[in-house]
């Protein structure tokens, strides 16, 4: 005993105080998780959503390159198919019957093309993504090779004349161009091989750029684009590229 009154400001516990002290420690702790997190998502992921959001420079750049060289290219081969067979001819007369056969082997190459004149190349308004329209592609450049040395021909009561014979070439080719073009096995391959090459040569422009490749390419078939357009007075109008 020291002779002075006890003093409950200094005597009582405070278990009040370490209570408040301890929620503002796991407070402080809380938001110093959550800043992290921010600044985690910020660092990974900031530079793509704001090219999303705020911008599309390099988009636009590798667009405008992409619609120069198809521009250049003008004309894309894309699918080539080649057919060996042989054909016979006959040519019969009345009461006769068969004066003349002629055997034919040959070699048959024909070929898919793509008029990337007619393409549409644009920007999406989000500006993630390069959007390009392209006719189908169309049988081109058919060509009938045939071994002479091989030839047959029976034709003793009717001999085959020149003509005759550039004749039954022509006739030969023409029948496998109009089997070949409006097959559907070839003209599905013809179409992925122009996806694939449109999908190659994006990569290879978006490589280029300086801030690489900062958007998706994505190409649509469009039957439309080869369609001419008529002026008023009812003659068509020449085709452009649109801008990219």
């Amino acid at each position: 005993m020291n002779g002075y009154p006890p003093n409950a400001k200094y005597d009582e516990p405070r278990p009040r105080k370490r209570r408040h002290g301890i929620r503002r420690f796991f407070r402080a702790l809380f938001l110093v998780v959550v800043c992290l997190a921010i600044a985690f998502v910020a660092v990974r992921f900031g530079p793509n959503l704001y090219r999303r959001f705020f911008g599309n420079g390099n988009t636009t750049w590798i667009s405008e390159r992409f619609g120069e060289e198809l521009k250049e290219k003008n004309e894309l081969v894309v699918n080539e198919v080649k057919l060996t067979g042989q054909e016979t001819v006959q040519q019969n007369a009345w009461l006769i019957g068969k004066v003349q056969e002629v055997l034919i082997p040959y070699t048959y190459a024909l070929s898919f093309t793509v008029d990337l004149s007619l393409a549409d190349v644009h920007v999406n308004d989000i500006g993630d993504t390069i959007t390009v329209r392209l006719p189908s592609p169309v049988a081109k450049y058919a060509k009938l090779t045939v071994d002479e040395s091989a030839v047959q021909k029976y034709d003793l009561l009717y001999p085959l004349t020149p003509e005759r014979y550039a004749e039954i070439k022509n006739q030969i080719e023409d029948k496998l161009t109009a089997e070949a073009s409006h097959n559907q096995k070839y003209l599905d391959a013809a179409w992925q091989a122009a996806v694939k090459n449109m999908e190659s040569l994006f990569k290879s422009i978006a490589e280029r750029s300086a801030e690489g490749v900062t958007c998706e390419i994505q190409v649509i078939r469009d039957d439309r684009l080869s369609q001419p357009t008529e002026t008023p007075d009812g003659m068509p109008e020449p085709t452009v590229l649109p801008a990219a």
